[in-house]
């Protein structure tokens, strides 16, 4: 029995790594894993750790499920994604991995779905203010603690959490207002 000892523990270090996970350096980037950076190139940040994407189009919580890789061209300012051939491969660009996007004429929009702000009770239930200015959509910072969010600065770090909003407007303080018309 001793001298089978170094046999068997050879074939149970077999099986341990024959049924083992692949190593993630194996598996394919994720677009939207390529984030903006800050002043001191770390990425930039809200409260929970989350980046905002360079290359997925931000929206709110229900991106559609898309699950699939992508083939990219990205030119440094932009991605330009297609689905990938019957064959699972990319006849032009990179192939990479897309959780949430859509198939509109031929190119792929990825997006990185944010928690809609007025789920999480940021939200006026009132008419946007007179004398306010639509914000186009960027994730707001939302601060629970004091009930405020900023329009974001791409790169600036985000002490509170980034927040999708459709209807947001600039308050007379500065802040941000997000107005719920649901």
């Amino acid at each position: 029995m001793t001298r089978n000892t170094p046999i068997a523990l050879a074939a149970l270090t077999t099986m341990m790594f024959l049924l083992a996970p692949a190593p993630a350096a194996g598996s394919l980037p994720d677009l939207c894993d390529d984030v903006y950076l800050d002043d001191v190139g770390a990425p930039a940040t809200d409260s929970k750790g989350v980046a905002l994407s360079r290359f997925c189009t931000w929206t709110g919580p229900d991106a559609p499920l898309w699950a699939d890789h992508v083939c990219c061209a990205i030119d440094g300012a932009s991605a330009d994604c297609t689905p990938t051939d019957a064959n699972g491969r990319c006849t032009a660009g990179m192939k990479m991995w897309c959780d949430y996007g859509e198939d509109i004429g031929g190119k792929v929009t990825c997006y990185q779905p944010f928690p809609d702000a007025c789920d999480e009770g940021f939200c006026d239930t009132l008419a946007v203010p007179p004398g306010t200015q639509a914000e186009e959509m960027v994730p707001l910072c939302c601060y629970a603690d004091t009930d405020d969010c900023y329009q974001l600065e791409i790169g600036a770090p985000c002490g509170g959490d980034f927040l999708h909003c459709d209807s947001p407007y600039t308050t007379e303080q500065g802040t941000v207002g997000c107005a719920d018309f649901d």
